[in-house]
């Protein structure tokens, strides 16, 4: 049944109606958590074809996203907390995606969903109970374990043109042997058309991804527990980069090479677990492999002819382009001990260790065209960088009554963070003249961080919660993927450490005997040296810099059932994001100002869903049912940079998805993005006037199946 027109648990103490949580790694109700987080279970995420992250942020209040359509370039600030631009390092830990308690790299978390149980998203800092200190937040994905008895499903997607997408995801589950060992196998392929016509031929915007995942569940007796998962993803994309605003029949760009993007991620882990008369003993385990290599066109012919008032064809075929080949090789360990689940008192204790090694080598040629900004000299070049990073952390929370009456509940949770950080960066000259013929630098940084949080929480009755909260939050300094510096001979200086407080009040609440629920959360940021990847304003060159920030706003979000076969359900969120402590220095080479706009961050944000789910007698159908479901998402305008020189428009978003579910087979319409708006996700300004963007998906619409076997 489509969790969107199930009815709600009367009480949370009925464990069968409520979606349980792991937000603070102990399992909880949602709506005991002094926290704002969103949940999504696995029929939600099935009903509403959440099946990547672009898709899974529009239904979550207050998330921004940048994105540049490579796969890796995708980035998330939350409640106005994250990176300024694009992240200065391969590990900018704004907010962190984890898969199974695992942290994912940086680059491989733009990534399409297979097999999920559930999704948490976890809005302000999480760097208390989850490793990588997740300054703005996190995304909590827990993936589904291998099932008691045989289930297997076979999902298809059909678009109705060949620029839509079109879907294959195949599950098998089940038991291996007695009931000591189950298993489960997924994978599923998608193919989502170009659609930025490319005046040069064809069309910009493909995307291929492949995925896979194999769960191995041990249980060799009653108190212990091993899952030995494995994954991987392949993507092919031919991303379009950068569009002009305002061309005639926008989106279009003039191409000549197209470019092209690869990635492949995999994974693999385990996690055990042992539940002793008193706690739970957990160990987790895993190796994360993350690769991708790439070739931009970075002239492209519309934008340039514009820039420099040439034709077209005078950057036909491409005068600037560069190529990224990315490695990436982690190693994560962490052990814990916690309470029993649903105990009186809860808490976690553990420590965690991470090991990433990063390479990057990167090739960027551009010509003459560009000398009178002095770009040609900062940019041309061979990189061949190197990184390792070891970092170590303690961390415990504790939640326990205060009255004997157990309304009133204290949270106190500390995190000890060391990081540390060598780089060597090498620079060859390509052949550009004035520029060195080689440079070397070379380092280690050390980092050390004290997060945390505090909450109060009183139950007003069984299904109202007041809470409070005040967050620690931090991300480490390091060493920019990207040197301009050394072109010249010069070194580049590593970019700061970030730190944060952050306020919050809430409310949570279940009403009308459970036919409803709406939580509330107001908070306040302070953000000190946030991570600037600026353009200069009045050349090409990129440099990092700190900015301060602060951010305050609002979030309200539940459901309703509404009616029998009704129920509805969505959020609401308000940002005022802005910039603070502008130094001189920032301010004449970026053009930001005092009480500026913080970039990518809309003011508002809505999601609404009307969901309907009956008997298909009425049809002549007695065996089926019939389901239904719109939905209207909202993203307001957003400042395209520091300098508020020009904006990303607001965009909407219809989808709709409607069909009949028989004891074993689905079928459906669906349209997403039924009005076929473009949203605008990153913005360039070159020069007044030459304002550059990256665009979204439009319309599609197609059909679909599911088959229960």
């Amino acid at each position: 049944m489509p969790v969107d027109t199930v009815q709600p648990p009367t009480a949370s103490e009925e464990d069968d109606s409520v979606v349980w949580v792991t937000a603070r790694k102990i399992k909880e109700d949602p709506q005991r958590v002094p926290l704002s987080l969103s949940v999504f279970d696995k029929q939600t995420l099935e009903d509403r074809r959440i099946d990547d992250i672009a898709r899974l942020i529009r239904e979550v209040p207050n998330i921004g996203m940048s994105a540049l359509g490579d796969g890796r370039s995708t980035h998330l600030s939350m409640r106005g907390v994250g990176t300024l631009a694009q992240p200065l390092g391969h590990d900018d830990t704004s907010v962190v995606t984890y898969i199974d308690g695992v942290p994912q790299p940086l680059f491989g978390s733009d990534l399409r969903f297979l097999d999920v149980e559930r999704i948490e998203v976890l809005r302000g800092p999480q760097g208390t109970v989850f490793g990588r200190n997740a300054q703005a937040g996190a995304i909590n994905i827990i993936t589904r374990q291998p099932s008691d008895d045989a289930q297997h499903t076979l999902r298809a997607e059909g678009a109705l043109d060949r620029r839509s997408q079109n879907l294959g995801q195949l599950t098998l589950s089940g038991p291996l042997r007695d009931d000591t060992l189950k298993g489960s196998f997924s994978a599923a392929y998608a193919d989502q058309g170009g659609d930025v016509r490319n005046q040069v031929g064809g069309w910009m915007g493909r995307e291929q991804n492949g995925a896979m995942r194999t769960t191995l569940l041990a249980t060799p007796d009653d108190i212990t527990q091993l899952v030995l998962a494995l994954s991987y993803g392949r993507d092919r994309l031919t991303p379009s980069n950068f569009v002009l605003q305002g061309t005639p029949n926008f989106p279009i760009v003039a191409l000549d090479p197209k470019g092209w993007a690869h990635r492949e991620t995999g994974a693999l882990s385990l996690t055990a677990n042992r539940t002793l008369r008193t706690l739970q003993v957990t160990s987790v385990t895993a190796f994360n492999r993350y690769d991708f290599d790439n070739l931009t066109n970075n002239s492209e012919a519309l934008t340039y002819g514009t820039w420099f008032n040439q034709p077209s064809a005078a950057f036909l075929p491409a005068l600037d382009w560069s190529t990224y080949d990315e490695k990436q090789r982690s190693f994560y360990q962490e052990l814990r001990m916690s309470s029993l689940d649903k105990a009186q008192v809860g808490w976690v204790g553990g420590m965690n260790y991470l090991h990433d090694d990063y390479r990057l080598m990167n090739d960027y040629t551009t010509t003459s065209m560009l000398a009178p900004s002095n770009a040609s000299s900062m940019i041309n070049g061979m990189r061949n960088n190197h990184y390792q990073t070891d970092s170590y952390a303690l961390f415990g929370e504790l939640t326990t009554a205060l009255t004997e009456n157990e309304k009133l509940k204290g949270t106190l949770g500390l995190r000890y963070t060391h990081d540390s950080k060598g780089y060597h960066a090498h620079f060859q000259n390509n052949g550009h003249p004035g520029n060195v013929a080689a440079f070397d630098q070379q380092g280690r940084l050390q980092y050390d961080m004290v997060t945390g949080r505090a909450a109060l929480h009183y139950q007003l009755t069984r299904d109202a919660m007041l809470y409070t909260s005040v967050a620690r939050g931090a991300k480490s300094g390091g060493f920019p993927n990207f040197t301009n510096n050394v072109p010249s001979g010069m070194r580049d200086d590593p970019y700061q450490a970030s730190s944060s407080w952050s306020y919050e009040v809430g409310s949570k609440n279940r009403v009308a005997g459970g036919r409803g629920e709406w939580n509330l959360a107001l908070f306040y940021n302070q953000v000190r040296n946030e991570h600037l990847f600026a353009k200069e304003k009045n050349s090409m060159v990129f440099t990092p810099q700190s900015i301060d920030t602060s951010s305050y706003g609002a979030e309200l979000d539940g459901g309703w059932q509404v009616a029998e076969h009704w129920r509805f359900g969505g959020g609401v969120g308000f940002t005022h994001a802005e910039l603070r402590n502008v130094s001189t220095s920032v301010a004449d080479k970026t053009g930001a100002r005092d009480g500026y706009r913080v970039p990518a961050v809309p003011r508002f944000t809505t999601s609404m869903t009307l969901a309907y789910y009956d008997s298909a007698a009425a049809l002549g159908i007695p065996d089926a049912k019939v389901f239904a479901l719109a939905q209207h998402q909202f993203i307001a305008q957003r400042e395209a940079n520091v300098n508020n020189n020009f904006t990303l428009p607001a965009y909407r978003q219809i989808n709709l998805r409607a069909g009949l579910e028989f004891p074993s087979l689905d079928v459906y319409l669906f349209a997403q993005n039924l009005t076929n708006e473009r949203p605008q996700y990153t913005g360039i300004s070159y020069i007044p006037g030459v304002n550059v963007v990256t665009v979204g998906h439009g319309r599609v619409i197609g059909a679909g199946m599911k088959v229960h076997m």
